[in-house]
């Protein structure tokens, strides 16, 4: 199974952090690697794309949102895609712009005055070599290392051909629904928990490079298994993860369990409600454990969260040693 290495705190993540220089902002930056073994692995890429943009808003008329004071156009290549993240966790891919308008996905929580970022939203080229430097084993469907990545509906399988003339087949990254077409630019959204198929005999560490966000973040656990980056670098556990305020409390049959790869399998994190006569107390717990309190366990790089309900809003907050970075 998967093992992590990351940043191991504060000092740590200080030590690797640079200073980006943009419209009125600085963001630090850092690497996280993430070692995928022979089998399936839940990865997250826990890290984002350079803000390019950082400003406030001035109106807002459903998913049209406009700053007077910022040329999109000028500032947004033509070329990628973009997404837009509020302080209050609100988040959204940018599906149209004009000189002073971003239209969003999503219709979001925003108001006139609030504060924004938007980054390019990366891609299979940007996180794993537009020509595979990430040293996935390559071939076709059968035989490569495939990326399974959530796409709402199930997974959209990712892996990098090898050429193939006679029978049209290019070098490259492809989806396996989606024959010989040239998949560098799939974009991946930074809230995204990946599964890594490592088919190989040996196991492959896979390095994370970028910028720590340092706001809350909100995502939808639409399926009833959802596969979610853990967000941020380094620090989060269950009881820091800001999960409380959303997911279901109860026994483990009926709360939201948040599984956690722990080498062996997962782990499964629930809250549990106070319920004297049985001895349990409020709080996070572990299946495996019964009443022990399991707030201090490390969320790893990816997680599922398994909602035993309607679809509903998740939201993760930063270690509280961020606010310092």
């Amino acid at each position: 199974m998967k093992k992590t290495t990351l940043l191991a705190g504060a000092g740590a993540l200080a030590a690797t952090i640079g200073l980006s220089y943009g419209q009125a902002f600085t963001k630090p930056v850092g690497y996280h690697t993430e070692t995928a073994d022979p089998g399936f692995n839940v990865i997250g890429v826990n890290l984002v794309d350079a803000p390019l943009v950082s400003s406030g808003l001035t109106a807002v008329a459903g998913n049209v949102l406009t700053d007077a004071n910022v040329d999109f156009a000028a500032s947004l290549p033509d070329g990628a895609l973009y997404s837009i993240e509020f302080e209050n966790g609100a988040h959204s891919r940018i599906t149209e712009l004009t000189q002073n308008t971003v239209t969003t996905a999503d219709a979001l929580p925003v108001a006139a005055d609030d504060s924004y970022i938007i980054r390019k939203v990366r891609t299979l080229g940007d996180y794993f070599g537009a020509e595979n430097s990430a040293g996935f084993i390559e071939g076709s469907a059968d035989t490569a290392d495939i990326i399974w990545i959530p796409d709402g509906e199930g997974f959209k399988k990712a892996y990098y051909a090898t050429e193939v003339a006679f029978l049209g087949i290019t070098a490259g990254w492809k989806l396996v629904s989606t024959g010989n077409d040239d998949q560098a630019d799939f974009p991946i959204d930074f809230t995204s928990g990946l599964i890594v198929q490592r088919r190989g005999e040996a196991a492959l560490d896979l390095t994370f490079t970028g910028h720590v966000k340092l706001t809350q973040t909100t995502v939808t656990a639409a399926a009833p298994f959802s596969y979610l980056s853990r967000i941020y670098p380094t620090g989060s556990t269950l009881g820091n993860s800001g999960l409380e305020a959303s997911v279901v409390k109860g026994a483990p049959d009926v709360a939201t369990n948040v599984w956690i790869v722990d080498g062996a399998g997962f782990r499964k994190g629930y809250f549990a409600e106070d319920i004297p006569f049985l001895g349990i107390t409020a709080g996070w717990k572990l299946v495996a454990t019964g009443n022990d309190d399991a707030s201090d366990q490390a969320l790893t790089s990816g997680i599922i969260v398994q909602r035993n309900q309607d679809a509903f809003d998740v939201t993760f907050t930063p270690p509280a040693f961020y606010a310092d970075l």
